[in-house]
């Protein structure tokens, strides 16, 4: 595949990528909630460590304590979804959602990576259909000016989708011989 973006170097491009995530939670930390602030730095710490996960031979630490502590944040940010709803933030409510349902797919590659192969066409649909969901909702939120969560929602596309899912290759059509 043509490389879009030939001067690009995707680790220096992965590390702006986490700088601006980082950088991200600490404005949350200083102009929003406590349930927020949690939000990003348990979502920014999942992040990194699917790409240990994935894209690192030597871990620092066992697999069953990435595992423990990746369920851990998982704990942790289903209690801040739980906070969204008692609070009846319905956008942040969708928004978690429709992340549930992203790292769910991301779980079923990697632990059950047959079962993706299988139903691939319809694992292409509905990723492609979350990322659909999530840009909506980063346009809900910028339409009604609240800038910091629209921008938010449009960095962790971007870092997902470039990061994580590698969205160049995976927006290609999924046939039955993909």
């Amino acid at each position: 595949m043509l490389n879009p973006f030939p001067a690009l170097q995707y680790p220096k491009f992965k590390l702006a990528i986490l700088a601006l995530l980082t950088l991200n939670a600490v404005i949350y930390a200083f102009v929003d909630t406590w349930t927020s602030t949690v939000d990003a730095l348990a979502w920014l710490i999942l992040l990194m460590m699917y790409e240990l996960e994935t894209n690192s031979n030597n871990l620092p630490i066992s697999a069953t304590i990435m595992q423990s502590v990746r369920y851990g944040l998982i704990v942790m940010i289903s209690l801040v979804f739980i906070s969204y709803l008692q609070d009846s933030e319905w956008l942040d409510v969708v928004n978690s959602l429709l992340w549930f349902g992203l790292i769910a797919m991301l779980e079923l590659e990697v632990h059950k990576p047959a079962l993706v192969t299988r139903y691939g066409q319809l694992f292409w649909l509905l990723t492609v259909a979350t990322f659909i969901g999530l840009i909506m909702l980063a346009g809900i939120w910028l339409w009604q000016g609240a800038w910091l969560d629209g921008y938010d929602a449009a960095l962790w596309i971007v870092a997902f989708g470039l990061i994580e899912v590698d969205i160049l290759n995976f927006l290609k059509r999924k046939t039955p011989n993909n």
